[in-house]
């Protein structure tokens, strides 16, 4: 299993100053090495947004020997002395930010940027700067790295990257990416378009800058973007109009709002304003809506796609390798299309919370067997106040737990080492070392009884097509009324999926995620013996089900497989198709979530109540492990309450002999094992936070 490590690096009490790090040195691989770290996420290389010279006085530049004394290096030293240590940096593109920076400059030398101090005149450096080739008298000239410069759709030679690449609202003005501008500071960052080619060239030339250095890995950030600029209500550019009109004359029947319009020169947003729109309100509102944000989901595939296939190619003609990961955010159902295209997955979630083992279980699933490391959210959730508590002294058990927990679901959730707090709180997330190292040590010592392959009889399917609607038109593309008053969604369709996967991790039934496609997007993997190997499949809400998948689905009741139906099934199917199903003997209808939990028939099996999970991870040699969370957390001690003598029974599909518990702060100890009718029964003498019996 990857152990993930949050490398920002960024300075205590200090704000988060996008998009370059701070500066490495050696002592932190010291830290990282001790913290059993194997993957560095958001972790350097990241001034490409600034300009290409920028990003190589990261990559090489020198460093002077004051500095040097401290152990300072840059980053492809870096690079160099965490791969030896067996760690890998993946360096981060920033793919929605185009950077602009106040500073102060005189006779071409950098005296202040960001933070001014009265050195100099007022200047700018950034894209802008970089493309007119009036930055720093270090910069390289914008030809040395584009020698035939950079020509956009309309075939013209761009003058000015920053106002090219951006996008922008209904009345044409850039819009930003403000959740990582810091106030007050003078700061400009543009919300960059990866459907504008100009900028697709400039990610490729960052990464072919990053691979040069020697990073063994390329993480991709804001891989959604420009899909993500709908919460600013965008985007408008030339570039996503042209490629919408291209959509619209690829459909087999023209939108009845356009009969009379002639696509061939259609422009959507000119065409939105001709009707009197403008914007500041909800793009849910505009006509065409549900097929622009269509198109985008193409788009935003596509144009990944390219880019990873790009990374991979120039990596390959450096006889370099290469990993690729991808910021797939929240796991929302429009990463889908893209899981094939990396080798690891990244989560920022859109919510931390102190206890969603659902979450984790949901983005092994969409990771179909590839490493998912995770990282919290600043914005959402509990992040803020657990470094209070930290910072006090307190909350240790809390921390671990939000380590454990998606160890024990089958996932990572990294270290913090200086991580992103956002943009209005003037610190970073540090916690104390020897709680790190212990955390990160433990991590390591289960390497072996930890898997993303489950035991679990019980599969949720995830219908990217049932749920892709709700999740566009839910609040996660709104900002509190900041940029437009939200409306609910027009064609608003049922979707249980999440409160299903809350309610059976609750109810300490074990479950996979086996993720539908859409099959527009991506054809389904999914195969008969895929499914076969569970005994129960529940569908919530699983209404947009293609007509192969459907009959995955029969072939399963016909062969004796049980499936649970809640919500609504099969509703876009030929005539009456879905009747096969919903009909048949061996399929249950749950008229409320709670039947769901109730029909589901048990793996782990004892009275652990909700502020408990367990997920069975299926290891390699073919034995099996169990592990258990405990989220019972008392406020007043400041601890986790401990649970003694617990009985608990596994299902079980291997011979058993030998059980052996794991937890943190003790050694391995062999524990009595009983086994009958395929059910491995233990008494736990101690849980705390975390436990894992392997049975073996």
């Amino acid at each position: 299993m990857e152990r993930g490590i949050y490398f920002d690096g960024w300075y205590p009490n200090e704000h988060c100053y996008h998009p370059s790090m701070p500066p490495r040195r050696l002592s932190m691989i010291d830290d990282l090495e001790d913290m059993g770290g194997t993957i560095l996420v958001w972790a350097g290389l990241g001034g490409g947004s600034i300009s290409l010279s920028y990003l190589e006085e990261e990559a090489f530049g020198q460093v002077p020997a004051r500095f040097r004394q401290h152990g300072y290096v840059n980053d492809s030293e870096f690079i160099h002395h965490a791969k030896d240590r067996g760690i890998d940096l993946f360096a981060i593109v920033f793919e929605a930010q185009a950077w602009e920076f106040p500073a102060e400059v005189v006779d071409g030398e950098v005296l202040a940027q960001n933070q001014l101090r009265g050195a100099g005149p007022a200047s700018t450096v950034g894209l802008r700067d970089f493309s007119a080739d009036t930055g720093p008298a270090s910069w390289k000239p914008f030809r040395h790295y584009f020698p035939d410069g950079l020509v956009n759709s309309d075939g013209e030679q761009v003058s000015d990257l920053w106002e090219e690449v951006v996008s922008r609202d209904l009345d044409g003005e850039p819009l930003r990416a403000h959740w990582v501008e810091v106030d007050g500071k003078g700061q400009v960052c543009y919300l960059a378009d990866r459907n504008n080619p100009v900028w697709r060239e400039y990610l490729k030339a960052i990464v072919r800058i990053q691979i040069d250095a020697g990073a063994p890995g390329i993480q991709l950030d804001e891989t959604d973007v420009p899909l993500l600029a709908l919460r600013y209500g965008g985007c408008f550019c030339k570039d996503c109009m042209k490629g919408f009109r291209r959509y619209l004359l690829g459909l087999d029947d023209t939108p009845a709002e356009l009969a009379e319009v002639d696509l061939a020169t259609f422009d959507y947003r000119t065409w939105l304003r001709d009707q009197g729109f403008q914007k500041g309100v909800a793009p849910q509102t505009f006509p065409l809506y549900e097929h622009y944000t269509r198109f985008q989901e193409f788009s935003i595939a596509e144009t990944f796609r390219e880019i990873t296939a790009y990374v991979r190619e120039y990596a390959a003609s450096k006889n370099h390798p290469i990993r690729i990961a991808g910021n797939f955010y929240d796991c929302a159902p429009y990463y889908d299309a893209m899981v094939d295209d990396v080798d690891v997955l990244v989560t920022e979630m859109r919510e931390t919370k102190y206890q969603q083992p659902w979450y984790f279980r949901h983005g092994v699933g969409l990771s179909r067997g590839k490493p998912l490391v995770a990282v919290e959210n600043p914005y959402g959730g509990v992040t803020d106040e657990l470094l209070t508590k930290l910072q006090e002294g307190r909350a240790r058990d809390l921390f671990r737990l939000t380590i454990f927990e998606a160890s024990a679901m089958g996932a990572n959730m990294s270290l913090p080492y200086g991580s992103w707090l956002g943009t209005e709180v003037k610190d970073s997330y540090w916690v104390p070392r020897k709680l790190a190292v212990e955390v990160g040590r433990f991590l390591k010592s289960i390497d072996a009884v930890t898997s993303n392959v489950s035991e679990h009889s019980t599969a949720v399917i995830y219908s990217v097509a049932s749920v892709m609607r709700s999740t566009i038109d839910s609040d996660q593309f709104f900002d509190q009324n900041r940029w437009y008053e939200r409306v609910e969604a027009r064609d608003a369709r049922p979707a249980s999926y999440w409160e299903t996967i809350e309610l059976l991790s609750r109810s300490t039934r074990t479950f996979d995620t086996v993720v539908f496609p859409d099959e527009a997007l991506r054809a389904t993997d999914v195969g008969a013996s895929d499914l076969g190997r569970y005994s129960t499949v529940v569908l919530p809400d699983v209404w947009n089900v293609s007509a192969g998948q459907h009959e995955l689905l029969v072939d399963f009741v016909d062969r004796g497989g049980n499936i649970i139906v809640n919500g609504e099934y099969g509703t876009e199917l030929e005539s009456d198709d879905a009747a096969r199903l919903l009909e048949h003997p061996n399929t249950s209808v749950a008229k409320t979530l709670e039947q769901v939990a109730t029909l589901t028939s048990a793996d782990v099996i004892g009275d652990l109540g909700e502020l408990a999970a367990a997920s069975i991870h299926s290891l390699a040699d073919g034995t099996s492990a169990l592990h258990l969370v405990n989220y019972d957390y008392d406020d007043v001690t400041d601890s986790i309450r401990e649970r003694f003598a617990v009985a608990v029974g596994v299902r079980v599909t291997h011979p058993v002999s030998t059980a052996v518990l794991h937890a943190p702060g003790g050694e391995p100890a062999v524990i009595p094992v009983d086994v009958v009718d395929g059910v491995a029964s233990v008494v736990l003498p101690r849980i705390g936070t975390y436990a894992i019996v392997h049975l073996s």
